[in-house]
């Protein structure tokens, strides 16, 4: 199934408005001195239906999206720290619909596909987010 399909889809069955999020995390205490610079280190991860998703690398060819509870630092790590929730607006896709566009989306951002600037956490909260 390709995310398109899924959108259609969405068109003809959608009927609940759900907000949705991006949640940004600090990943290094670097961050406290260089923000002001407009530079840093971020991790995101987009929330919907009371779920984040995000990608990270891992050695293996299967997905690198995975799923934690939102703002879950301790899920994440020690060295993240939350930032911020931005409203990202709202979607009419179901809770159903949404896993079906991770999982989608699973096959694109495999985990040995991580690289730190070129397919990272952002590239995939992006293109989750352009789903309407």
């Amino acid at each position: 199934m390709s995310l398109n399909s899924i959108y259609t889809t969405t068109a003809h069955y959608g009927n609940t408005m759900v907000e949705v999020k991006l949640n940004v995390y600090d990943m290094y205490w670097i961050n406290d001195y260089t923000t002001t610079l407009g530079l840093g280190v971020f991790h995101s991860g987009v929330e919907v239906f009371g779920k984040e998703y995000a990608f990270g690398g891992h050695p293996f060819p299967m997905t690198g999206i995975f799923e934690i509870l939102p703002r879950d630092v301790d899920d994440l790590g020690q060295q993240f720290r939350f930032k911020e929730s931005i409203c990202l607006g709202t979607t009419d896709l179901t809770e159903d619909q949404v896993m079906k566009v991770v999982d989608c989306l699973g096959k694109k951002y495999a985990g040995d596909s991580y690289h730190l600037i070129h397919k990272n956490c952002n590239h995939f909260t992006q293109e989750l987010s352009q789903v309407k």
